[in-house]
């Protein structure tokens, strides 16, 4: 898949930073991340985020031009984790594993993605609903390669047409439900369970769910 398209201008560099340049990107990239994922684009405020950061204001307008900029950056990395991962399983398909212990794989990996990006699909369900710029690079750069990607991915996994298999249309959505949803609700999760799906003894169960869930369909 190609790489994300930009949504605006290259990141402007003014003045002299506080911090190597690696280290306070990254950080201000990790806290726009959360605060774009809990309180939306409009509602989250670049001093804000430098809190978070652990920066100074000034240090954040140094690497990034503008909140735009900053919120394709922050974003634009969750999306590269992800398709990084599908790339994985696009090699994994090549080797002479069985289906199974592919499925398996595949499940472990999407389901500890998920685990590791939640912000990535608040945001996702956050900004594709209100038709702005911000929805528009989504749609290119994640939801349409990714759909894309997910039908190919299935249809090597599937062992023939013939089993049943269902459409991808009604598999890519179950597959991103189950994968990403205790991780979305995982307050109320606790709350009602007492579970923490953030765990390791979870995330391995949840794993298997999902790949019982695959290798049923598949």
């Amino acid at each position: 898949m190609a790489d994300p398209k930009p949504l605006v201008s290259e990141p402007r560099r003014r003045g002299r930073p506080n911090k190597t340049s690696v280290e306070a990107s990254l950080d201000i990239r990790k806290a726009a991340l959360k605060a774009f994922a809990h309180r939306g684009f409009h509602g989250t405020s670049i001093a804000e985020i430098a809190r978070m950061a652990g920066v100074a204001k000034p240090l954040v307008h140094y690497h990034f031009a503008s909140k735009d900029a900053l919120w394709e950056a922050a974003v634009g990395g969750a999306v590269a984790d992800l398709l990084a991962k599908v790339g994985q399983f696009q090699e994994a398909l090549n080797t002479s594993a069985s289906t199974q212990d592919l499925l398996r794989a595949v499940s472990r990996q999407l389901v500890v993605f998920a685990s590791s990006h939640p912000e990535l699909v608040r945001i996702v369900v956050d900004e594709t609903g209100k038709g702005e710029s911000r929805a528009d690079w989504l749609r290119n750069n994640l939801l349409m390669p990714g759909y894309a990607t997910g039908k190919l991915l299935l249809q090597g996994l599937a062992r023939s047409a013939e089993n049943g298999t269902p459409a991808v249309e009604h598999l890519v959505p179950l597959i991103l439900g189950v994968m990403n949803f205790p991780f979305l609700d995982a307050r109320a999760i606790h709350d009602a369970y007492g579970v923490d799906v953030f765990g390791k003894d979870y995330l391995e169960r949840h794993s298997e769910i999902l790949f019982q869930v695959l290798r049923s369909l598949l």
